[in-house]
């Protein structure tokens, strides 16, 4: 029980962080482009591998862990975008789709966790 809610509690502190210094993180990424963008291009690849694995073997919650792979693969895409091709409305995108990504993984463990302890 601990344990759910001090994993909630610091995806929740990474979420406001990420609010309030997002753009300065995407900012410190965009200024070392090739360092930032082959960083970047791993991530997406072992996420890719993750999801391609989970993908395969089924089992309970493979729709809930696919769908939360997608969402910070996508957050992913964004930034490596940014760092590569920089537009105006990527880095406000890039924030949403990691907060969103966020939001849903806490709700994955609150739920998790509910299921598994009967509750």
């Amino acid at each position: 029980m601990k344990s759910r809610f001090g994993e909630i509690a610091a995806l929740g502190a990474i979420a406001i962080m990420l609010a309030r210094g997002g753009r300065l993180v995407l900012a410190s990424l965009s200024a070392h482009r090739a360092v930032a963008a082959l960083a970047i291009a791993v991530l997406i690849a072992v996420a890719s591998v993750a999801l391609r694995r989970v993908y395969r073997l089924p089992g309970d919650e493979t729709r809930i862990i696919i769908t939360k792979y997608v969402a910070y693969l996508v957050a992913a895409v964004l930034a490596l975008w940014d760092v590569l091709s920089p537009a105006k409305w990527i880095p406000g995108s890039c924030i949403a789709a990691v907060e969103v990504a966020l939001v849903f993984d806490i709700i994955t463990i609150w739920a998790r966790r509910n299921v598994a302890g009967g509750t």
